[in-house]
C-alpha cells in the first residue's frame, strides 16, 4: 500500500464515516441510545467509540500515547453528551489527520512508529499498518451500525466501498 493509497483509503473512510453520521442525525434521541447489545451498545456509543479510536491513533502517530481513562475521557457520552458534540469533535480529529497526511510521504509511510497500548506497554508497528487498521476498524463498526439501523426497520446507508467507488456512475 503506498501514499496514493492511503489518502484513496481515508476519503472513503469519511465519506462513509460522513454517510453514517447522517444516517444517525435522523433518529430519536431514543433509538440513538437504544441499547442493542453488540459492539458499543447503541449506535452513538458505537460512533463515539469510532471517534475516539481514530483521535487515539492520531494521537499515537504525533508522538503522543494517550493510556488508560485519559485515552477515552473525551469520547464518552459524560463529556460528548450529544451527536452535534460528536461531529465537530470528531470533524476535528477529521481535519487533523487531514493535514497530518498531507505531510506524509512514501518512507514515512513505511517507516516503524513506536507507541504504547493503553496500558502504558510499548508497541511499534509501520505507519502504513496502523493506518490501515484504522480505516478497516471504521469499517467494521460502521458495519454495526447499519445492523442496528436495520434492526430499527431503518433503511441504512451503502456505506460499502464500492458504493463509494460507483457513487459518480449514474444508476
Amino acid at each position: 500500500m503506498n501514499l496514493l493509497d492511503i489518502r484513496h483509503l481515508f476519503d472513503y473512510t469519511e465519506w462513509a464515516n460522513g454517510l453514517a453520521l447522517r444516517a444517525a442525525a435522523e433518529l430519536s434521541d431514543e433509538n440513538l441510545r437504544r441499547d442493542f447489545r453488540i459492539s458499543h451498545g447503541s449506535i452513538f456509543g458505537t460512533l463515539l467509540h469510532m471517534a475516539g479510536a481514530e483521535w487515539l491513533w492520531l494521537e499515537r502517530w504525533h508522538g503522543r500515547s494517550p493510556a488508560g481513562k485519559e485515552a477515552w475521557s473525551l469520547w464518552k457520552a459524560e463529556s460528548c453528551a450529544d451527536l452535534a458534540t460528536l461531529n465537530e469533535r470528531w470533524r476535528e480529529v477529521v481535519d487533523r489527520r487531514t493535514g497530518f497526511i498531507s505531510e506524509l510521504d512514501e518512507s514515512r509511510l513505511m517507516a516503524e512508529v513506536p507507541f504504547k497500548l493503553l496500558s502504558g506497554d510499548p508497541n511499534s508497528m509501520p505507519l502504513v499498518d496502523q493506518m490501515q487498521h484504522v480505516a478497516n476498524h471504521a469499517t467494521l463498526h460502521r458495519g454495526q451500525v447499519v445492523g442496528m439501523l436495520r434492526q430499527l426497520e431503518i433503511a441504512p446507508p451503502s456505506t460499502d466501498l464500492l458504493f463509494y467507488l460507483r457513487r459518480e456512475i449514474p444508476a
